[in-house]
């Protein structure tokens, strides 16, 4: 039972922690629109706390998600949210850095593609 509990708290953490990284808020802006301590909400992202479903709820309401979709547990998050990820994490770069690393990754895709 205690290897569910650390399980599901791992995938609890896992889900706010791609939620929050795909809206681009750090922890304290989502503690703040949640309501909640930044100290407990980063508690609960490293797994270390366990949320209650009332604290779980006030998350996705600060999210702006639906709770069917935060309860997905989906661990690959499909290719269109990876996509969004590394869009956002590009966006944020100078653009001769984004050129580069878009080479960069063009390359990595080759070798794994490449049969």
């Amino acid at each position: 039972m205690e290897h569910q509990k650390e399980t599901i708290t791992k995938a609890t953490a896992n889900q706010i922690r791609y939620f929050r990284q795909m809206q681009g808020l750090s922890q304290e802006q989502l503690a703040l629109k949640a309501e909640l301590n930044p100290a407990y909400l980063g508690q609960i992202e490293r797994g270390l706390k366990c949320p209650t479903i009332d604290t779980i709820y006030k998350i996705v309401l600060a999210l702006e998600i639906s709770l069917p979709e935060f309860f997905s547990f989906d661990t690959k998050h499909g290719s269109k949210q990876g996509a969004q990820r590394l869009q956002s994490a590009i966006s944020t770069l100078p653009p001769e850095k984004a050129e580069h690393f878009a080479g960069l990754m063009e390359e990595l895709i080759s070798i794994f593609t490449d049969p």
